[in-house]
């Protein structure tokens, strides 16, 4: 995971600390309406992030209908804009316990430890990662690799707000790993997301969603290094606003090619995004990078 110089910008970090300042301190029933009209609003003018959504989802499901890929583009993103307030609280609130239900997985992991076994998880941004963290961190020993935010100011924000319980943030950069592997092999817990696009010559290009998109392979080398256990983790909201924890066991071989391994890690994020589409980021850019080089589907 590269890590991309920060920016110092005290005033704009100032205003943004405002707004999520705000988001905690208002009741989610004012809030999340609130975002679901903005979420609207950016469709109506073909927002960034929605053109995208309709981009991904066009490229990941081609067999579906026009209309069934504009439904998901929308529920995804009125989603993502609803739990912006969400993080806000997850980050600023002592406890978002009682946002918890029921939970998958959890008893294989402790007894994994229990065997002296160190715990990789990785997963998608689908649902809400904050929750996943909230709850890794009030059951577990745990430690997070993350991307250092744009502002330089914003990055204590987020650290101070995922930082509780036991939670321990480090970047993805090499002191980072070195803390993130001595982690693993303490058979302790820890996390890295691995369906964004790394940086500069790392990673391999392999199919996700049957398109050959830029993987990291980092996850690959961790494992080996720690001989660390991989778990899939995703926090899923429930009509009724509270969140399942789900934790099933990735077994893939780490002796596999680069290739290999990594088509096979993707296929297992699928399968988990496949279940709960209406919940996944799609606004992210993860085609950006072409393998030949050639023009991004994102330009217009």
């Amino acid at each position: 995971m590269s890590q991309k110089k920060s920016q110092s910008k005290p005033f704009k970090t100032r205003a943004i600390y405002g707004v999520i300042w705000i988001f905690a301190k208002l009741p989610l029933w004012l809030t999340k309406p609130f975002m679901s009209f903005m979420a609207r609003l950016a469709m109506l003018f073909n927002s960034r992030s929605y053109y995208v959504s309709k981009v991904n989802i066009g490229i990941c499901y081609p067999d579906r209908s026009q209309a069934w890929q504009k439904k998901l583009a929308k529920e995804s993103l009125i989603h993502t804009f609803k739990i912006a307030p969400e993080i806000a609280k997850a980050w600023l609130r002592p406890c978002i316990e009682d946002w918890l239900d029921q939970v998958y997985g959890a008893d294989k992991i402790k007894q994994d430890i229990a065997n002296g076994q160190g715990i990789l998880i990785t997963g998608s941004h689908i649902g809400n990662w904050e929750v996943a963290l909230f709850y890794l961190g009030k059951t577990f020993d745990f430690t997070c690799m993350y991307r250092k935010p744009r502002y330089q100011e914003l990055d204590e924000i987020i650290c101070k707000g995922r930082c509780k319980n036991t939670t321990a943030m480090v970047p993805g950069d090499s002191k980072g790993l070195r803390e993130f592997l001595k982690v693993l092999k303490d058979c302790k817990v820890a996390a890295l997301l691995s369906d964004q696009e790394p940086g500069g010559n790392t990673g391999v290009f392999v199919p996700f969603f049957g398109k050959k998109a830029k993987t990291m392979n980092l996850i690959q080398k961790v494992q080996k290094k720690a001989n660390a256990k991989i778990y899939q983790i995703a926090a899923i909201q429930k009509p009724c606003g509270k969140y399942d924890i789900f934790l099933p066991v990735v077994d893939i071989d780490p002796e596999l090619s680069e290739q290999e391994y990594s088509e096979k890690l993707n296929l297992e994020l699928e399968k988990m995004i496949r279940d709960y589409p209406e919940q996944y980021q799609w606004s992210y850019k993860r085609f950006k990078t072409t393998e030949d080089g050639s023009k991004n589907p994102y330009s217009k």
